[in-house]
């Protein structure tokens, strides 16, 4: 996927996203983290990338009778939290989907779904544990600063969502971007 004919395969392919977010819910770990670390290079690659994610994820979970990113909370909401390479890839397709998303409705639409789905007892329950990846607690605290900044964004509603999100002291590699 590395390659831009690869990359415009892809997208013009939504069942490849489908099956890579299928596995994602995979009982073996080598193989959700090679699918979410595909899924990011994905989003990554383009802007609109994000919609495209987000209408794959839904045609997988609406097939399946479930709600909207799943496999993911499946994921988050482990109650061990053992393997924290997994929560951090997996926080970070979250926020790096959040922000490239065009829109604000788009935008509130995830971050409900999610929400429905307990997010906050999931960033709560590792924020208060000491034993918590640093890593970790940074893509939760970009998802907290994000999900937040809805109330603020409604005060003022011709800023961009990314007015309201200063990241600058975040490493390079774990701040969400697009593009």
């Amino acid at each position: 996927m590395l390659y831009v004919d690869g990359m415009n395969g892809v997208i013009a392919h939504p069942e490849t996203m489908q099956w890579l977010y299928t596995l994602i819910g995979s009982k073996f770990r080598l193989v959700v983290k090679t699918s979410l670390k595909l899924l990011l290079m994905f989003v990554e690659y383009s802007e609109s990338n994000a919609r495209l994610l987000i209408q794959a994820i839904s045609a997988v979970d609406t097939k399946r009778g479930q709600k909207q990113w799943s496999n993911a909370m499946e994921i988050l909401g482990e109650k061990d939290g053992v393997d924290t390479e997994l929560l951090v890839y997996t926080m970070t397709l979250i926020n790096k989907t959040l922000a490239c998303l065009p829109d604000q409705d788009s935008f509130y639409d995830l971050v409900d779904v999610l929400e429905e789905q307990g997010m906050e007892t999931v960033t709560n329950r590792h924020f208060t544990r000491k034993s918590t990846d640093r890593d970790l607690l940074e893509q939760l605290n970009i998802y907290e600063v994000d999900s937040t900044s809805l109330s603020l964004s409604s005060l003022s509603l011709s800023l961009p969502l990314s007015h309201f999100v200063s990241l600058s002291s975040l490493p390079l590699s774990l701040k969400p971007n697009c593009v």
